[in-house]
């Protein structure tokens, strides 16, 4: 089971502009995105995260996980599952369902939680060449201390550099 971070990203190392905002990512970005998606079994994502996607949730193809506090947060869909949990418990439900590719889409709280609990194998940034200078960042405040090794770097279409490191454990 191999567990991925995909995040959007400024510059300036932001997720979104203010607490949610995320209008700025390129059509582009979100090409690269969608094809991480299809290669994935899984999703998973917070309740935010959720949120923005609107009516384009559940995403269609993978199995969406989303971790919730909210217990009166239901879907009914077969494709999703609405949990209050930890990390671990996540894997351990992605694992029950045999879900090999897993794709953590944010936001930052649950991005923090996963790489805290040390289960991120990979994590791919697309950065814009924008600073937002007011948002939320990948990680959120966390103090963490993760050794990351370069796999690849791509410039797309002379809009992105996507960036590919390897979560050293």
């Amino acid at each position: 089971m191999e567990l991925t971070v995909y995040m959007a990203i400024s510059i300036d190392g932001l997720i979104t502009r203010g607490n949610s905002d995320s209008n700025w990512v390129s059509d582009t970005d979100w090409d690269q995105f969608h094809s991480f998606i299809k290669s994935s079994d899984c999703i998973i994502m917070g309740r935010k995260t959720m949120e923005e996607f609107g009516n384009d949730f559940p995403i269609k193809g993978p199995f969406n996980i989303v971790l919730s506090n909210n217990e009166g947060l239901q879907k009914n869909d077969d494709n999703v599952s609405i949990i209050s949990g930890t990390p671990e418990q996540v894997i351990k439900l992605a694992k029950s369902k045999n879900l090999k590719s897993l794709l953590l889409i944010g936001g930052s709280d649950v991005n923090s939680q996963f790489i805290k609990a040390n289960l991120v194998d990979e994590i791919v940034l697309s950065i814009h060449p924008l600073v937002i200078g007011n948002g939320l960042s990948i990680f959120g405040e966390a103090a963490l201390d993760v050794k990351l090794e370069l796999i690849e770097t791509k410039n797309i279409k002379n809009e992105l550099v996507q960036i590919r490191y390897k979560v050293v454990k």
